[in-house]
């Protein structure tokens, strides 16, 4: 695992002793199961990142209640870029928080992982043509600290705007490949929700030579205690959760907290589903992204019910998935609809598929990330209980069928 000199102490000292209070709280099996070294290298892995992305989360959090909200109070412009808000060359919403946490944790897994890859969702496009933008997103990075000393040594944050905007863009520019390690990275998964004080997730995952491998999502407006998981039940006020996964190994969640480490507890596989006439779905209820219009009748040829749960963020859809708050996600874009962006996907199948979910397009194919920044090689998206979802495609895949714009997009096979 390649860890610069400066960084190895820190970080594996931090790690290995995380790992030690983990071991201390395992069962007598897992704590077998991890004498293997493989495994103990994936464990340390999940505690690096999840390092990486807990003062991540805290800093979104906080720099929540300083912008868009309170931060820019003050301001008597009432434009959207006085909220923090800005439209992409691709109509999306970026927000102040998007870059400032980009540059956060690029930085970080760059000191502690210096010959990794990292794949991110924002560019200083922006930033490079407005110097004002770039002096308030430098404001936020530069005056927000944590307040554990360990986690502040931890992130490393960048000492000048320039090394601000290089880190964002070493993030912004990058693609992941057949072989190597790549970290897969979303600052904020869910702007709008962000901006608007609803749910939003810090996402971190890394490939290793194609397969995620490691995975770690920190979810600040989540209460699990009311269990219930949508942009209707959020929680400003509690530190929310992580949740994490290693391939092979299962998936875990725990507190978010700025102190120390929180025990985890392992997230049982999903039951199998009995009856697909009482699944529950899950979507985006307002994406502007043209979609088939007719989605229930996919749920119609199951049998099932029709009245989504809306989820805005798309991880927080497979976390949903993950701790059975919700059955089935579809994705089934109008073509030529643009291919889904790879950090919107990756590590949330891995964590789904951990907790007993299958996640594949719309043609039954897996997810594949290493073709660019974007899934170009897949359509669509079925993620549903492993015992049903081959009836889910099916059954997406008949109603599909009967318009002709969906005729070259999906195979003929059942």
């Amino acid at each position: 695992m390649p860890i610069c000199p400066a960084a190895g102490d820190h970080i594996l000292q931090r790690s290995s002793c995380r790992l030690a209070q983990t071991l201390s709280v395992s069962s007598h099996k897992h704590r077998r199961a991890l004498s293997d070294p493989d495994a103990l290298k994936r464990c340390r892995e999940r505690i690096v990142a999840s390092d990486l992305l807990e003062p991540t989360a805290v800093f979104a959090r906080m720099m929540m209640g300083m912008s868009p909200l309170t931060y820019l109070q003050h301001c008597s412009c009432n434009t959207a870029i006085e909220k923090g808000e800005f439209r992409k060359g691709d109509k999306t919403s970026v927000a102040l928080a998007d870059f400032a946490a980009q540059a956060l944790l690029v930085a970080a897994i760059h000191y502690n992982f210096p010959g990794d890859t990292i794949v991110g969702e924002e560019d200083t496009a922006i930033l490079r043509g407005d110097q004002g933008i770039a002096d308030r997103v430098w404001e936020l990075v530069s005056t927000t600290h944590l307040e554990d000393e360990e986690c502040e040594k931890l992130l490393q944050s960048p000492i000048s705007p320039s090394e601000m905007l290089h880190y964002i863009d070493l993030g912004g520019t990058s693609y992941g490949g057949p072989k190597g390690r790549a970290w897969m990275i979303d600052p904020v998964d869910g702007t709008k929700g962000f901006l608007t004080g609803g749910q939003y997730v810090v996402c971190v995952t890394l490939l290793i030579d194609v397969l995620e491998t490691v995975a770690a999502f920190g979810c600040p407006h989540v209460n699990l205690e009311s269990g219930r998981i949508s942009d209707q039940d959020t929680d400003p006020t509690g530190n929310g959760f992580l949740i994490s996964a290693i391939r092979g190994k299962g998936a875990q969640v725990r507190p978010l907290s700025r102190g120390a480490l929180l025990v985890s507890q392992k997230i049982e596989k999903n039951n199998a589903i009995c009856d697909v006439s009482k699944i529950r779905f899950a979507e985006n209820c307002i994406t502007t992204s043209p979609q088939f219009p007719d989605r229930h009748k996919i749920a119609e040829k199951l049998g099932a019910p029709w009245n989504p749960i809306h989820i805005y963020s798309t991880q927080l859809r497979y976390m949903a998935l993950t701790l059975g708050i919700c059955d089935v996600v579809l994705r089934t874009p109008k073509p030529p609809d643009a291919a889904a962006h790879i950090w919107d996907h990756a590590g949330g199948v891995m964590v789904y598929e951990e907790a007993g979910g299958k996640v594949t397009d719309l043609n039954g194919k897996d997810l594949i990330f290493t073709a660019g920044r974007d899934l170009t090689e897949n359509f669509g998206l079925v993620a549903a209980p492993a015992n049903i979802h081959s009836q889910v495609v099916d059954a997406t895949k008949a109603v599909l069928r009967l318009y002709p714009e969906y005729g070259s997009v999906i195979d003929n096979t059942v």
